[in-house]
């Protein structure tokens, strides 16, 4: 029979060589393939063309062959080895480089360096780790043979931009100095004396400015440099009663003893009025400047300061008023009375307060409280509350206060701990007040709408009978000059429309974003009332957080993670 063998040659690859015998056997390409795959070569190259070419010229030998009879010897190379190929892919924003490689066939694998030296005559130049490199050349050398195998060689580095210079505080609020007084070396605290615990003295630092920074440059794997943008500059503003200080002027220092405030991107020193109380001995206040108060302000009294109010103890039954923050130690007590019998329109608290920045204090009972933000720690009942923004109850870190019953007015949101109260009184929580606002600019437009409208209606209604007329009847002029007027109202009429469409969006952006929190319970009774959407809680809740969305006020769970 006719015998079979793959043998190597000059150039390591294998030849078939055939020995043909005539007789009744047949080799067919099935009896190559086996023979190639119970070999030591099976994972080299097949050319399937020259085995064909093989056993052709084989039944070419045999064909005048008597049986039995052997001819002349044939052989084909039929199996090559080849090396690992690789092709490289850089990405569109030339951020990215991948390798794709087709293992050896029975040839050499590719090193680390083959693939590094490849990629770079394909263009990237750039952000080649060594670890990412050694790793693809491994697992490439691990695969099966003629596998192709994927991996990134090269990333891009991201400009990164500079950070806008900012001024750092460097003296606290009379708040933060308030809450965190400095202890005696026994270790208790002194506050009688306010005084000394808030104000600065001549030549205190009280900000420094932070420069900008250029930033950080980031690179395509091709090389291209890309450029950060630099960080925004801002001016160190130096209020009343501050300067740049002489020896640094990048630090804001103090020029008289007072107490700081903080203002736009800098400070600012209020002269400051001290007293020990404000009882009926000393009438009321009213300064130009910010005042402090070691005790109490007594019931009756009025504190008036364009600055800051900074009290030590309570405030009874009082009224403040101040063009900064308040900030009371103890807490606020006015006299009890029945204020869910009345419109809320129609209660006179004893306490009144009016800030135009923050309030904070300890406790609060039977006040009206108008300010940007209120911080009660610990517990506030039966109040009048209108905040521009958020009204907290709690500490610093979590709104874990009590908020129990009143009327609250805020501008985006309520935090505290427990809501309500479980004898049932009203807590009524109204966050429409820029909603509100909101409507009656939406009002306007609505107005403007009416009447572009109406004038667009006549316009047209006189261009057409204008058109109606003959011909020798028209005055061309002023049908032209009609119709430019009717396409202005047109357009503007349309402009209109976008606006009052996306200002309605606003409006339910808005809307949707202000809510109640409540860390740990909600009780029966709380009322939320956002625009014309108002529902309240007819059991008691966990931690729940109310809000609008989709025209109904929702009561979603609170899941602590």
């Amino acid at each position: 029979m006719t015998k079979a063998s793959l043998v190597s040659n000059k150039k390591n690859n294998i030849d078939l060589v055939l020995q043909p015998v005539k007789d009744a056997s047949q080799i067919t390409e099935a009896t190559i393939q086996e023979l190639i795959a119970n070999s030591e070569f099976k994972n080299l190259y097949v050319e399937s063309g020259n085995i064909k070419n093989a056993l052709a010229e084989l039944n070419s030998v045999l064909k005048p062959l008597q049986a039995n009879k052997s001819g002349r010897e044939i052989c084909y190379q039929i199996l090559e080895r080849r090396d690992a190929s690789i092709t490289i892919s850089i990405e569109n924003d030339e951020m990215s480089a991948t390798a794709e490689i087709s293992t050896a066939l029975g040839g050499k694998n590719l090193s680390a360096k083959a693939i590094l030296t490849t990629a770079q005559e394909s263009g990237v130049s750039k952000g080649f780790t060594k670890e990412q490199l050694l790793k693809l050349a491994h697992k490439a050398a691990k695969e099966p043979a003629g596998t192709i195998v994927k991996g990134e060689i090269a990333q891009g580095r991201d400009a990164v931009n500079g950070k806008n210079s900012k001024i750092k505080l460097l003296v606290q609020s009379a708040q933060d100095r308030i809450l965190r007084p400095k202890e005696r070396d026994d270790g208790s605290v002194d506050m009688r004396d306010l005084g000394d615990i808030i104000c600065v003295k001549v030549g205190d630092p009280l900000a420094k400015k932070v420069p900008l920074t250029e930033g950080t440059k980031g690179f395509t794997v091709t090389g291209t440099p890309l450029d950060p943008i630099a960080g925004e500059d801002v001016d160190l503003q130096a209020g009343e009663g501050t300067a740049i200080s002489k020896e640094n002027d990048k630090v804001l220092v103090s020029t008289l003893v007072g107490l700081p405030r903080f203002i736009d991107n800098g400070m600012e020193v209020d002269p400051v009025y001290r007293i020990k109380n404000v009882d009926i001995s000393t009438g009321h206040i009213k300064f130009i400047g910010s005042v402090i108060i070691d005790g109490d302000v007594c019931e009756g009294m009025k504190v008036t300061a364009t600055g800051d109010i900074t009290i030590g103890g309570f405030v009874e039954s009082a009224t403040l008023d101040a063009g900064g923050d308040i900030t009371i130690g103890s807490g606020i007590i006015g006299r009890k009375q029945d204020i869910e019998e009345l419109p809320v329109d129609d209660i006179q608290m004893s306490v009144n307060i009016r800030a135009k920045g923050s309030v904070f204090a300890k406790y609060c009972q039977y006040a009206e409280i108008l300010c940007h933000t209120l911080r009660i720690e610990k517990q506030m009942m039966h109040s009048i509350i209108d905040v521009e923004e958020v009204l907290w109850l709690g500490n610093e870190e979590k709104a874990n206060g009590k908020l129990i019953a009143g009327y609250i007015q805020a501008g985006r949101s309520v935090h505290a701990g427990i809501v309500g109260a479980t004898a049932g009184s009203t807590t009524i929580i109204n966050l429409s007040k820029k909603v509100d606002i909101m409507k009656e600019h939406l009002e306007d437009i609505e107005e403007r709408l009416k009447i572009d409208s109406e004038k667009t209606t006549e316009l047209k209604f006189a261009v057409n009978k204008l058109k109606k007329l003959p011909s020798d009847k028209v005055n061309p002029e002023m049908l032209s000059k009609l119709i430019s007027t009717y396409k202005f109202h047109v357009n503007r009429l349309g402009e209109i429309l976008n606006e009052k469409e996306a200002f309605e969006a606003e409006i339910q952006t808005y809307m949707s974003s202000v809510f109640i929190e409540a860390t740990e319970k909600i009780y029966h009774g709380v009322q939320l009332n956002v625009g014309e959407f108002k529902d309240r809680t007819r059991r008691e809740y966990g931690p729940t957080k109310m809000s609008y969305r989709e025209r109904k006020i929702h009561f979603d769970p609170i899941v602590n993670t």
